[in-house]
């Protein structure tokens, strides 16, 4: 049992430890929501008194004490400018515009950092979906949750450029607050389009291909790119591939193709990347094809990166996008057919 010596001791220690960033994130929620001091000391296991001192000076909290010049905005202006930038991609100036400030970007940028809660966050890209579309979505998991995922070839096209990635959007992230996202349409600018595909555990074939692919172009990349596949053993019964809706891959003579050739397609509902492991296998190639901010000056040596990280996929990753999908599906149920966390 502790001696009241070392009980003083610890009382002290406790008492001497500033409040995390994510302990004042909390408080700050709880100030919202209109709770007392003693019902945040109770939840987050910190004093009255510490949670008091944080709510009465947030931003100076933690922070020395400066002889220096009074700072520009008074603490209800920074509080104000935090709330107009929370979980918004406005930048310092429409913030100034929009609360009339007498003060400069880099004076609210400032005020941005030191509030604690705010940083610069990429948009997570989500498809733009409609209820029709999540109706779809939501019947296609609950009608496939018995499938036999290691039997399905997924694919998909996908563009590389030779400067980076396409542009990310930014915004600023409040810490206590959900991530945004935006929506996007199909490919963008770039310089090189591949196609892909794999089953289970194990890459089916990398194809480069146009970036104005029609129905003839894309039965081609199939006849290169899966048909050896589909050829072996039984795979015609046993396997099924999987294409998104764009016109080329649902064209009249491209599903005519694929009944020639007896390979069975997968039903797949619109809007729903985020149900397609191969995205996660391209947002992987493109982080090691672009490593450290690499450029390219010519296509043959994009060409040649992109090779040879495909050829570096490990079939232990692989496997696990394979067996990601009961949950992918499981999300989509309990979103009401909404986008994953995928």
């Amino acid at each position: 049992m502790p001696n009241l010596f070392t009980q003083v001791i610890h009382i002290e220690m406790v008492r001497s430890t500033r409040l995390s960033l994510e302990q004042q994130a909390q408080i700050d929620l709880m100030v919202e929501l209109g709770l007392h001091f003693s019902e945040m000391s109770r939840r987050i296991g910190r004093s009255r008194d510490c949670i008091r001192r944080y709510v009465n000076d947030p931003l100076a909290y933690g922070t020395a004490k400066s002889p220096g010049r009074p700072r520009i905005l008074n603490q209800r202006e920074e509080r104000a400018v935090v709330r107009c930038a929370s979980n918004t991609v406005k930048s310092a100036n429409d913030v100034i515009a929009e609360l009339d400030l007498k003060a400069s970007k880099s004076t609210v940028l400032r005020t941005f950092h030191r509030s604690g809660h705010l940083k610069r966050a990429v948009l997570k890209p989500v498809p733009k979906m409609t209820d029709a579309h999540k109706l779809k979505r939501l019947a296609f998991a609950k009608s496939n949750m018995a499938q036999d995922w290691s039997k399905i070839v997924w694919s998909d096209e996908k563009k590389f450029n030779l400067d980076g990635p396409d542009g990310a959007h930014s915004y600023w992230r409040d810490l206590r607050k959900d991530p945004m996202t935006f929506s996007r349409r199909n490919f963008g600018g770039g310089s090189l389009m591949v196609w892909g595909a794999f089953c289970n555990n194990k890459a089916v074939a990398l194809k480069f291909v146009t970036c104005k692919m029609n129905s003839v172009d894309y039965q081609a990349t199939l006849q290169s790119g899966i048909v050896p596949f589909f050829s072996r053993g039984n795979r015609k019964k046993t396997h099924i591939f999987q294409q998104d809706n764009a016109a080329i891959h649902k064209s009249g003579a491209t599903m005519n193709w694929f009944a020639t050739k007896k390979i069975k397609t997968l039903d797949w509902p619109a809007n729903s990347p985020d149900l397609n492991p191969i995205e996660n296998v391209w947002g992987l190639l493109a982080r090691a094809v672009y490593r450290h901010g690499k450029q390219f000056q010519t296509v043959s040596d994009l060409k040649d990166t992109i090779l040879d990280e495909w050829n570096k996929l490990q079939p232990s990753y692989l496997q696990s996008l394979t067996d990601s999908m009961s949950n992918r599906l499981c999300q989509v149920i309990q979103n009401f057919g909404g986008s994953t966390t995928y």
